[in-house]
């Protein structure tokens, strides 16, 4: 909620409570929903100092702090599926054969592979050294 001047130093955290002048209504979204999602308008809400969440007008640091959890999630979930696919171009260059011998032993296949290995590795070398 905009507490202060303009631009992210205005933002504050509140705790608005379901009472008189807050209305909600379900909105669809692609999952079924149970999603939860919910349009909540606020009609001369009145909310008490307590309500609020760390300081006045440092709303955004929150924000962007919970953020920076996400990404690591994120990250986490993109590295083990490219895991997952280097693991099926193994297999697949394991058992498809051309010009007479399996794709892997082509020296272009197995310089691929290797940049996808070397590129993988660095991520959870990163992702490691963040968390």
């Amino acid at each position: 909620m905009r507490t202060g001047g303009s631009g992210v130093a205005g933002i504050s955290l509140l705790v608005i409570e379901r009472g008189s002048g807050v209305e909600t209504k379900p909105l669809k979204t692609s999952v079924d929903g149970s999603a939860g999602t919910a349009l909540v308008i606020f009609n001369s809400v009145q909310v008490p100092v307590c309500n609020l969440l760390g300081r006045e007008n440092e709303g955004f640091k929150c924000i962007m702090f919970n953020f920076n959890h996400e990404r690591w999630i994120m990250n986490g979930n993109s590295l083990q599926f490219a895991r997952i696919v280097l693991d099926e171009c193994f297999k697949w260059a394991k058992q498809r054969i051309v010009f007479g011998k399996a794709l892997i032993e082509q020296p272009v296949i197995r310089e691929k592979l290797a940049r996808m290995c070397a590129s993988i590795e660095a991520n959870a070398n990163w992702l490691e050294s963040i968390t």
